[in-house]
């Protein structure tokens, strides 16, 4: 046997972070929490679901993919609504080694895509000049269930030049159709690298955040109009027992009449809310949980700087 024939090619390992951008229920967190194959982030049909940045991670034998949720880019009207803003502008900015943007294909680009493409030039994602995109920028056009089919072919052309690329996955994350191919475009695009996580780890958020969110998370499906952008969640008090975590959260809103909303009539909404919640949680945390629900009104909090470092949206 020749020595050349003795020698076994080295298998290369992929690792790299890519940015998910997009605006306001474009399914950005539909799409990480299929890819990770864990709940990492809470969705519902509401904008701004998304408030802070999120990291999934995904380990293969041969690969690390680590996916920045971010915030849906929007016209802001409140303190927060910038802060959110400024998050998903800053993942772009932060070590991402492609960015994936997502877009709803059902309808033609508006007002807030092409301020994500204008986004996107502003970081240097496409070239100013010739409004063509870096090959590390891929293009997901999300819900082609929805589109019908006279329409898609400008609805590629439409898209794929604003966004300067012509990488880009038609997908409907609802009937998970394309999602794998989506994955196989974002794999190409890591470079060669160590695996940087655990292998054992999905997600960056703590216990606690996650936790929150979940009750967060019920409290937008089972709300509407004003109160789902009004309200935030918190953990305040954490206990661990031998085969029982006790926990309080508390759920602020801005209005006595959003609170009446949050309760219910005889505490009806509350107990739906916390209950769902509970189910969520004793799943995640692989145990039972006692849970309280809490609901405290603060006048504006969207606007108070003091109040968005409390729940820890403002550094």
């Amino acid at each position: 046997m020749s020595l050349e024939n003795e020698i076994k090619p080295v298998a290369t390992h992929r690792f790299g972070i890519l940015a998910l951008v997009g605006k306001p229920n474009v399914g950005k967190s539909t799409l990480l929490n299929r890819i990770i194959g864990q709940k990492v982030s809470i969705v519902s049909n509401k904008a701004q679901t998304t408030r802070r940045k999120v990291l999934g991670i995904l380990s293969e034998p041969d690969f690390q993919l680590v996916l920045i949720d971010t915030p849906g880019v929007h016209k802001p009207h409140t303190t927060l609504g910038k802060i959110l803003n400024e998050a998903a502008e800053q993942s772009l900015s932060d070590d991402a080694d492609g960015v994936l943007v997502v877009v709803d294909c059902h309808k033609a680009p508006d007002d807030e895509d092409k301020a994500i493409a204008q986004m996107l030039r502003d970081q240097g994602w496409i070239d100013e000049k010739t409004r063509k995109a870096k090959p590390n920028v891929i293009l997901c056009m999300n819900k082609m269930d929805w589109l019908k089919a006279h329409n898609v072919v400008d609805s590629v052309q439409e898209f794929t030049k604003l966004f300067g690329t012509e990488r880009y996955m038609m997908t409907s994350f609802r009937k998970e159709q394309n999602v794998d191919k989506l994955l196989e475009l974002m794999i190409e695009l890591l470079p060669e690298g160590p695996s940087m996580f655990p292998e054992d780890e999905f997600t960056n958020q703590t216990m606690r955040f996650m936790c929150a969110e979940l009750v967060r998370e019920q409290a937008l499906i089972r709300t509407r109009e004003e109160v789902p952008h009004a309200i935030a969640t918190v953990v305040e008090d954490w206990e661990e027992e031998d085969n029982l975590t006790r926990m309080r959260v508390i759920i602020v809103c801005e209005k006595p009449g959003q609170k009446a909303i949050l309760i219910g009539k005889g505490g009806a909404m509350l107990k739906e809310i916390g209950t769902e919640a509970r189910l969520q949680m004793a799943e995640m945390l692989d145990k039972p949980v006692f849970l309280e629900l809490f609901v405290k009104v603060r006048d504006e909090w969207r606007q108070n700087p003091r109040m968005l470092k409390e729940l820890e949206y403002l550094d």
